[in-house]
């Protein structure tokens, strides 16, 4: 390897080529694949370019040499770097794209609960949501940012903070396009392989399903939320919360505990119900036995006659006469 040249397109610097000598160099050259505004560096750290080379490279200067190729040749490398050009461009915004989706992965599965009930834990109130329609003091949509004011207590464990406020402003992502925008591609690609009814239909389906992140992700946005909130002595290095994040026109504040749900819609009243403990099943059948022991056998209440009383009274009562 010593000695070797290495030669790189200094529009894509991360794919090298070699190490060379010159003579496989000039061979490079004859064939159009080292091009004159190429960079060459003999360690792979310093770079110039081909034509600063010692000992030169190319017999005359860049132009001469493109025009002394053939005409087919000299389209066919201009056509070569215009596609590799684009398909560069084409893959690195792909990457783009695909680290945007992973970096919201969290935020989007949240979101996705709007619509997929059964992703939702139970029982969780850890979450501030109020749209632009509410009429809220606290939370209002103001212009084209959101202004919020979270109650005064710690938003990680809910309890009295003596810290100072915190007063911030973040640009939200908008997740919403995102979000649907793979489901409105899928749905585009089934409709398309029910209209075509063949199998080089169902193509479109992953196609669409595509096409739909690259929508979601050109009709991406940002909102400016002003949020002011406290933290306590205990949690001040949970940066993380409060979370926000923007749907529609709503906003979702993501909170560490339910006390700070519980504060922000019902202030400092106490939402707890006390529990009245029945009473002990062997002390209300002793005290029911107690009561009827003493108590007199006969009923408390008027008892009414029967229809046989005055016949058994009257017979009764002329047996006695006769005797």
């Amino acid at each position: 390897m010593a000695g070797g040249i290495f030669y790189r397109d200094p529009r894509n610097a991360r794919e090298v080529h070699g190490p060379f000598t010159v003579d496989q160099l000039r061979t490079l050259v004859r064939e159009g694949n080292l091009r004159p505004t190429d960079q060459v560096s003999v360690d792979g750290h310093a770079w110039l370019l081909a034509t600063e080379l010692e000992p030169e490279l190319f017999p005359a200067s860049a132009p001469d040499w493109f025009v002394a190729q053939p005409a087919w040749k000299r389209t066919a490398n201009q056509a070569a770097r215009k596609l590799q050009a684009y398909a560069l461009v084409a893959w690195n915004h792909i990457k783009v794209i695909a680290k945007f989706y992973w970096d919201n992965r969290k935020e989007l599965r949240q979101l996705a609960t709007e619509y997929l009930s059964f992703l939702k834990e139970p029982g969780n109130r850890r979450e501030i949501r109020v749209s632009a329609a509410d009429q809220n003091e606290a939370i209002a949509f103001d212009g084209d940012q959101w202004k919020a004011d979270l109650p005064d207590c710690c938003i990680v464990c809910g309890e009295p903070a003596d810290c100072d406020w915190n007063s911030e402003q973040r640009a939200v992502p908008d997740l919403t396009w995102p979000l649907m925008g793979p489901f409105v591609g899928l749905l585009i690609g089934v409709v398309g392989w029910i209209l075509l009814w063949n199998r080089d239909g169902r193509w479109l389906i992953p196609l669409g399903f595509f096409l739909g992140f690259l929508l979601g992700y050109a009709r991406r946005g940002e909102t400016i939320v002003a949020v002011r909130f406290r933290r306590c002595r205990e949690h001040l290095n949970r940066t993380r919360l409060p979370s926000l994040r923007t749907f529609h026109k709503t906003l979702i504040v993501g909170v560490g505990d339910r006390k700070v749900w519980r504060r922000f819609y019902y202030g400092e009243r106490n939402l707890e119900t006390p529990m009245v403990v029945p009473p002990d099943l062997s002390t209300i059948v002793q005290s029911t036995t107690s009561e009827s022991d003493t108590s007199d056998p006969r009923p408390s209440y008027p008892t009414i006659r029967l229809a046989g009383d005055d016949e058994t009274d009257s017979d009764s009562d002329h047996s006695r006469s006769k005797l």
